[in-house]
């Protein structure tokens, strides 16, 4: 039964040199501190989302935090499964996602009739 080398995510589908190019190497470095600078945005808007619960009387739209909580998890999910990484479901956990939260995944707000487009 022959083996099947490894395919780079997100690109053509030369498989994998067993000993990573330069190029590939250098591809796959730039993939990974894509996913952690978005995985870095929904961490930053899950917390502006918690502290906004801790604080009483905050005066933020906590629907506006939860959307954009949504949105930066809609992106996280999107650019793993185009790179191949099918496997979402320990990010609910990994990020501490809520509930209200996941619901919300995908889900575009309806645009108020005089912004503009």
């Amino acid at each position: 039964m022959a083996t099947r080398k490894p395919i780079l995510p997100g690109t053509s589908s030369r498989p994998l040199d067993p000993d990573l190019d330069a190029l590939q190497y250098e591809i796959m470095q730039e993939t990974a501190q894509a996913l952690g600078r978005i995985g870095g945005r929904l961490e930053e808007a899950l917390a502006a989302l918690r502290r906004h619960d801790e604080t009483p009387g905050s005066n933020q739209d906590r629907d506006e935090l939860v959307q954009a909580a949504a949105d930066r998890a809609f992106a996280l999910f999107i650019q793993r499964d185009y790179l191949g990484l099918r496997t979402d479901h320990h990010l609910k956990s990994t990020y501490d996602i809520p509930r209200e939260v996941m619901l919300r995944i995908g889900v575009m707000k309806k645009r108020e009739k005089d912004d503009g487009v």
